[in-house]
């Protein structure tokens, strides 16, 4: 029944949204009215801050070298990082503010995709780690170091072997 009344009212309610009338019928203005109610009711929407993790904007050069880190000491409860498999290659490095402390939780980001939540990132020494397969590999990677507040680094690399990366973030 109530699927028949609306099959029904559709072409009416078509119909009234395309004809003018000379006078306004109880249909259109239920209609008028109803619409901007909806303005009035609904409440804006709050503002809300830049989340976590936010990819930074793309820096305009490439950086080509890798900085001297002197790499702390690892606290006593830390865990070694694990042996690499013989088939790859290790990518890794330590991330450091203008001061030389570690950061912690930087992204490292493969590709223009921005941070993800599976993206690697910095421990709390700053280091960071990734494998890729080794031998006839002519594949080129950018790397970005993106922290929220400081400059993001741009890195790209064809490796050839194991390759350390050290990587200075500045405030920004």
């Amino acid at each position: 029944m109530v699927l028949v009344a609306l099959l029904l009212a559709a072409p009416a309610a078509q119909q009234a949204s395309v004809e003018p009338t000379a006078t306004p019928n109880r249909t259109a203005t239920a209609t008028a009215s109803a619409s901007a109610r909806p303005a009035e009711e609904t409440p804006p929407p709050t503002p809300r801050t830049t989340p976590p993790g936010t990819p930074a904007p793309v820096p305009s050069e490439a950086v080509v070298e890798s900085v001297p880190v002197v790499t702390p000491s690892p606290k006593p409860a830390a865990t070694p990082s694990p042996t690499p498999d013989p088939n790859v290659w290790r990518i890794e490095g330590t991330v450091v503010d203008e001061s030389g402390n570690p950061l912690e939780a930087v992204c490292v980001v493969i590709g223009p995709h921005g941070c993800k939540l599976f993206s690697p990132h910095t421990d709390e020494n700053g280091h960071y780690f990734l494998d890729v397969a080794h031998g006839d590999i002519t594949t080129t990677f950018d790397f970005y170091f993106e922290m929220p507040g400081h400059e993001t680094v741009w890195w790209q690399v064809t490796p050839n072997g194991p390759t350390e990366f050290n990587v200075v973030l500045r405030k920004g």
